[in-house]
């Protein structure tokens, strides 16, 4: 026969909490976590509310007289601690359970939060591998994988979507590069696709974002024909790139820095705009909050 305790934890896989609000602090609604303190009658409060409490002497529920302070109640302390709940992005691949009293703290930095393809009419959502795989398999569009920090690779570029990736020690990123024809010429603009961290209870996250990024972009084009206009262009830019994980679709190409090219530069019958791309890191006090997009 299994040990009782491991008879007690086969039996447990399956609870259901009916009312959650029996985790919550009873003042602020708050979940509940260590330390927490209790009247002599049993009713529990955070240790916040309990310090707001000290000097009305009376518990918040029953009125009974406090005078002897609220206690620790370490077996409710000890039930909590022992109750973990799935991430909310489990269906994304996150295998993690948090305590159930830190499970917004980990949402916050989860990184299976799903980005989003930017076309209204697909609906798909994953990690950014997945959305990665996603554009290649379903859209078929133009990609450059295993981007390095500050090393420039060669991109063929064509109008539409177009997608890059960048690996760190920690993270996957991924850049969205979209290719608009205007009136004069053809309109560049690059977006960093990554998870925003969900507000919760109107708090930002515990640890913002530092770090940014930088692009560059540089084209050039030597081999004009006779009778081109432009004998020869060099152009190159940096720029700040925005954070968005696509939920209300393209961001605003108000809102970017585009990399411009005149119609008599590249005109528009060359399909393909050969370019060399390379992207790196830089500290987030260089950017301005507009710099995250939802």
């Amino acid at each position: 026969m299994a040990p009782a305790s491991t008879r007690a934890a086969a039996a447990l896989d399956d609870v259901t909490l009916d009312n959650t609000d029996a985790l919550d602090c009873g003042l602020c609604c708050l979940p509940l976590k260590p330390p927490i303190f209790q009247c002599k009658v049993g009713h529990v409060v955070c240790s916040p509310c309990r310090d707001k409490l000290g000097a009305a002497r009376r518990c918040h529920v029953c009125r009974t007289a406090t005078s002897g302070g609220y206690h620790r109640n370490h077996d409710m302390e000890k039930l909590l601690e022992s109750i973990r709940v799935p991430c909310s992005n489990a269906a994304y691949g996150c295998a993690a359970k948090p305590v159930y009293y830190d499970r917004d703290i980990h949402l916050r930095s989860c990184q299976h939060a799903p980005c989003h393809c930017p076309l209204k009419a697909c609906g798909f959502a994953g990690s950014t591998s997945a959305l990665m795989d996603h554009f290649a398999a379903v859209h078929t569009w133009p990609s450059t994988t295993e981007l390095r920090s500050w090393r420039p690779v060669q991109v063929h570029l064509r109008e539409g979507f177009n997608v890059t990736s960048l690996r760190t020690d920690r993270q996957h990123y991924l850049f969205l590069i979209t290719v608009a024809r205007k009136q004069f010429g053809t309109a560049i603009s690059v977006f960093c696709v990554h998870p925003q961290a969900p507000v919760v209870d109107g708090e930002p996250p515990p640890t913002p974002r530092t770090v940014g990024f930088e692009v560059r972009l540089k084209y050039s084009r030597r081999n004009y024909c006779s009778g081109d206009m432009c004998r020869g262009h060099n152009q190159e830019t940096k720029f700040k790139v925005a954070f968005t994980d696509l939920s209300n679709g393209l961001p605003d190409s108000d809102d970017a820095c585009h990399f411009f090219l005149p119609k008599f530069v590249h005109p528009f019958d060359i399909e393909t705009i050969t370019a060399e791309f390379d992207v790196g890191t830089v500290r987030m006090d260089a950017f301005s909050s507009s710099y995250t997009l939802s």
